[in-house]
């Protein structure tokens, strides 16, 4: 916390949350894989189908 108010200070530059799915639109390929392991440990299996072929 003291780093982000330090460097707001020293740049000028306001603070600008970057929302609760940045690491998931950062890297979507990782957030998916990390969804389907922990629901094959759950013991699901799991099927993807892409939305433009599902309708």
């Amino acid at each position: 916390m003291l780093i982000a108010i330090w460097n707001m200070l020293t740049t000028g530059t306001p603070y600008s949350d970057l929302g609760g799915d940045y690491y998931t639109r950062l890297n979507p390929d990782r957030a998916k894989n990390r969804a389907l392991d922990q629901l094959r440990k759950m013991g699901y299996t799991v099927t993807l189908i892409p939305l433009a072929q599902a309708g």
